[in-house]
Formats: C-alpha cells, sequence, structure tokens
C-alpha cells in the first residue's frame, strides 16, 4: 500500500520508532500518544490515522456523546467512535497517488493531538 509505505519512510526519517503488525498497520508514538496507521489494499488511495483507545467510558456515556459530537463539528477532518466502550479517533482522507506525505501528517497528527485535548476539556470541564 503506497500511502504505508510512505508513512514508514516518513517515521524513518523523522526518526521515530514504529512497528509493523501482521496486518500491515504501523504502530508508532507522537508526543507520547499512541497512533495508528492503516491502508486499504482495495483503495491505494485511502488514509487513515488513529489514536485508538484514548478514554475509557464509564458511567457519563453522553457526556462522552455530546464531547466528541461538539468537537468532531468544530473541527475539520477529525472522527470520533466507539470500540468496545473505548473512545478512538481518526483521520481519514483519500490522497492523490503520489501524496507528498510531508504535506500533511503532522498536521493529521497535531488534529488528532488537539482533538484528544479538547474531548478531555469538554468531558471534564463540568464535573
Amino acid at each position: 500500500m503506497i500511502t504505508t509505505e510512505l508513512v514508514k519512510d516518513w517515521l524513518f526519517n523523522e526518526g521515530y520508532k514504529f512497528e509493523v503488525d501482521e496486518d500491515g498497520d504501523i504502530r508508532f508514538k507522537y508526543q507520547g500518544k499512541a497512533f495508528y496507521c492503516t491502508g486499504d489494499s482495495n483503495d491505494e488511495q485511502f488514509f487513515r490515522i488513529i489514536m485508538p483507545g484514548i478514554y475509557q467510558l464509564e458511567d457519563n456515556r453522553v457526556k462522552v456523546l455530546e464531547a466528541i459530537n461538539t468537537v468532531c463539528r468544530e473541527m475539520k477532518v477529525l472522527k470520533a467512535f466507539l470500540v468496545d466502550d473505548k473512545l478512538w479517533l481518526s483521520i481519514e482522507m483519500f490522497v492523490d497517488s503520489s501524496p507528498e506525505v510531508d504535506d500533511f501528517i503532522e498536521r493529521c497528527l497535531n488534529i488528532l493531538t488537539a482533538g484528544f485535548e479538547r474531548i478531555a476539556h469538554e468531558i471534564f470541564s463540568e464535573e
């Protein structure tokens, strides 16, 4: 997959350590937080970076859903969803056939990090 190969090259060139799992997903840390980059063998132009399991839902499901609704409505390209009562964030987009990863990967990582912080602020600001 073109995009995941380019991400591996970017991570290596920027000095980030990363691992590739059996599915070809790339795991790495950025600013102390865990990320995955995945591709789609059926769609070479699909690009996805995931920030998995950032928050465990407890008795505040409605508050978390309201927080992600507010933040995702206000932030560009940010997607939030639940997996086994854990909140995940992602950016999913289409890139051209020869993307310049340098043009967008750090912006995506910074958007995910900012989304994480804003959602936490929304969840805990009124408690």
